[in-house]
């Protein structure tokens, strides 16, 4: 393991330790480990370093083995903890100053703008750094990455202000640059990346609204740490070279305007609101701090433990310290759907009333038949009520949930409209179906793949306007973006009236990139050849533009609509127009499901996909030539699904006598078969995420839990029948392009699933 890797493991183990008041000592221990880990970086301290970890890591590991107890365990880390310290001092250098204490009020600039830099600077500012070129390099390459995150995410935000995920994402890349930096000793890029953080929080909480110029700040401040980048690497991460280059470079100007920002809006401090008050002198506030840095206790906590406020002085301070209400995520509701929900609940309880009553009357009539045959039918009908009610309930609830998606399509247009502007294009957009309803936390999810695809749609899609008038096309581009339900879902198309996909350029990228094989190029249907656009790295653009080109984007697309049991799809004409096809889920939570049973499993499959079920009579199921199986239903021909195999790669031929059943099921205008056990039928599905070891398999959607307490898996339709068709020569099943092909008149014994 690297060195980086070790410490990840140690504040891994301290955060669940944190979480347990027993451990907090050991937690504290365990935190101290992380930050001696990254003295293995120095020859002078290594062989120190890592007796200390081993003789630490056999305490930790008698602890969890319960050979000692948690008592016995803190005696012997408390004999273990000078160790560590002592390697701290040994490091520090001598001409370090002290650390000034934390004053009370709002902090700015501590130097006027005059000084020179060395002193700003001063003695064992860079002192701290790690002389591991490796590790700095890989440093460098993550700031360069978080920085380009943060800068695409701005040029966003400036179109659209109110995307809060969005100002997440840009806090979580400088949280991620100080952080990393911290762990390295770079001095320089912890405190730009603190203040740049410290101002995004201002920014997340609603303090400042973000505009144009507060971008600029902040584009500043991502140039100046490319810049300390760029040195890093000019110098090849010497760390002689770097303290003397980075001497010379000014970050304070910068973190001095940042701070002018802050102090504006900066929240007053707990000392400092008790001073006001005067409740508590300069001179006790100074002897808090002092003790602040000795312990990992709260201003507060030590204030009231010396006796020199109360809790409720305390407790008064921070109701003044609050000078924002925490953001609350709210969604509006009608009164009528409120007032229906209450009646509803109201008659919960009187069900619940009444089948409390009943059992306890069956308590009373134990040996009264009658009695008891009345109480149980009874509660037969209570039952049934309850049934209705919720779900009733949960019908309502899931309509409470609901928004329409024309927030999305409103901030689309205004996507569009300044992509065109920079590419310089003319553009129409046509919306529809904005007033469609989508799941809250749906819609939240589908902005991002949504806005890369109308990007792409301007960028790749639509000629330019030159080009368009000597195709005979309008000079002006059409993007039309529409939502409507279809089924149980909601269907959201994009579609230009470009230059269409050519096909054949998608192949040659694919051959030169070792993605396909030549000779499977001739079976490939239209839609596997789009299905290549959403590969990762894949891209068809003759050059890489700041829309696009770069082999990002469409995966990303996919992903993210995988993510939410989602499909896209392709349909393109080439030098007509493009369409992108999105199907959706109406929400993430609850589906109607069809339950089937295979080798004592439990699997559902999306109630809409089933079609219907059936018991193969003989003859139906037919050897074709290849050596494949069809069923013959409805004097059509489909493929037969042999389940077992694609979920525990069985495959028996079984008594002919056997009786087969199968489910048949639609995707895409196509019909399949697939053989199963056992039906169990149509049920509400409460959709649960699959665990981290499950998650790539493409077969499954999700999971769930059935009342007997027994789990099932979410079928991805398209996913198995991908998985069918790459088993085909093992399962005997055969995917036909024609389902109408003539099959041998001679039946072959049914075959189970």
């Amino acid at each position: 393991m690297s060195v980086l890797e070790i410490k990840e493991s140690y504040l891994n183990l301290q955060q669940k330790l944190s979480s347990d008041p027993a451990y907090k000592n050991i937690s504290k221990f365990v935190s101290l480990l992380a930050k001696a880990v990254m003295k293995l970086s120095q020859l002078s301290l290594e062989k120190d370093v890592r007796e200390v970890l081993a003789a630490a890591n056999d305490i930790l590991e008698k602890l969890f083995s319960e050979t000692i107890n948690p008592e016995n365990a803190i005696v012997l880390i408390d004999k273990l903890t000078p160790v560590v310290n002592d390697i701290f001092d040994r490091d520090k250098k001598k001409d370090k100053p002290e650390p000034q204490p934390e004053q009370a009020g709002v902090t700015v600039s501590d130097s006027p703008g005059d000084v020179p830099l060395s002193e700003r600077y001063g003695a064992g500012y860079f002192g701290a750094i790690v002389d591991d070129k490796k590790m700095l390099s890989q440093l460098a390459d993550e700031i360069k990455e978080h920085l380009d995150t943060a800068q695409f995410t701005l040029v966003e935000l400036e179109y659209d202000d109110s995307n809060q995920e969005n100002i997440n994402k840009v806090f979580r890349s400088f949280h991620t640059i100080k952080g990393s930096s911290a762990f390295l000793g770079l001095k320089n890029f912890e405190e730009v990346g603190h203040q740049m953080e410290n101002l995004l929080v201002l920014i997340r909480d609603g303090k400042i609204r973000i505009s144009r110029e507060l971008i600029d700040v902040i584009f500043f401040g991502i140039d100046l740490i490319r810049n300390l980048v760029s040195v890093m690497e000019t110098l090849n991460f010497e760390v002689a070279h770097l303290r003397e280059s980075f001497m010379k470079i000014d970050i304070f100007s910068y973190i001095d305007l940042i701070k002018r920002i802050l102090s504006q809006y900066t929240t007053k401090k707990i000392g400092e609101i008790l001073a006001e008050e005067g409740k508590l002198t300069k001179d006790e506030i100074s002897s808090i701090l002092k003790k602040q840095t000795e312990t990992d206790d709260k201003f507060g906590t030590i204030a009231v433990r010396e006796k020199m406020v109360s809790a409720d002085d305390v407790k008064d301070a921070i109701r003044k310290q609050s000078s924002t209400v925490k953001r609350v995520s709210y969604v509006k509701v009608s009164n009528e759907r409120l007032n229906t929900l209450i009646d509803i609940v109201g008659e919960l309880v009187i069900n619940q009333s009444m089948l409390r009553q009943i059992i306890d009357i069956k308590s009373v009539a134990k040996d009264n038949d009658k009695a008891i045959d009345d109480t149980e039918t009874g509660a037969e009908k209570i039952i049934s009520q309850l049934e209705g009610i919720t779900t009733s309930i949960k019908n309502l609830v899931l309509s409470m949930g609901m928004v329409p998606i024309a927030e999305v399509f409103n901030k689309l247009k205004v996507v569009i409209r300044n992509t065109a502007a920079d590419l310089h294009k003319s553009v129409i957009v046509d919306i529809r179906g904005e007033e469609t309803e989508l799941d809250r936390n749906v819609v939240e999810a589908i902005y991002d793949p949504l806005v890369h695809m109308v990007r792409n749609a301007v960028d790749h899609g639509l000629e330019s306007p030159l080009d368009r008038e000597k195709l005979g096309k309008n000079r002006v581009g059409h993007i039309s973006v529409s939502a409507e339900h279809r089924g149980n879902g909601i269907q959201i198309m994009i579609e230009d009236d470009g230059s269409g996909i050519d096909k054949n350029i998608i192949i040659q990228k694919a051959l030169e990139k070792g993605l396909i094989a030549e000779d499977s190029v001739t079976e490939m249907t239209d839609r596997e050849i789009y299905n290549l656009l959403f590969l990762p790295g894949f891209s068809t653009a003759k050059k890489v533009t700041e829309v696009s080109g770069r082999g990002v984007g469409l995966d990303v697309v996919r992903k993210n609509i995988d993510e939410i049991h989602g499909k896209v799809e392709v349909d393109s004409v080439l030098g007509k127009h493009t369409r992108f096809i999105i199907r959706l889920p109406l929400t993430l939570a609850i589906i109607e499901g069809f339950v089937i049973e295979i080798s004592n499993n439990k699997y559902v499959l999306p109630f809409n996909a089933v079609d219907e079920i059936l018991v193969p009579r003989a003859g139906q199921v037919k050897m074709m030539e290849d050596g494949s199986r069809m069923l013959y239903n409805r004097n059509v021909y489909i493929p037969l699904i042999f389940s077992k195999t694609i979920f525990s790669g069985e495959f028996t031929v079984t008594d002919e006598n056997e009786q087969l059943l199968a489910v048949v099921i639609s995707h895409e205008n196509k019909n399949y078969g697939i053989l199963v056990d056992r039906i169990i039928g149509k049920q509400e599905i409460v959709i649960k995420n699959l665990g981290e070891s499950l998650s790539q398999m493409n077969i499954f959607s999700g999971g769930t839990i059935f009342g007997d307490g027994t789990i099932g898996f979410v079928v991805d339709i398209e996913g198995f029948l991908d998985t069918a068709k790459s088993k085909e020569g093992k399962s005997g099943t055969k995917f036909q392009k024609k389902g109408k092909e003539e099959a041998k008149q001679s039946s072959v014994g049914p075959v189970r699933g």
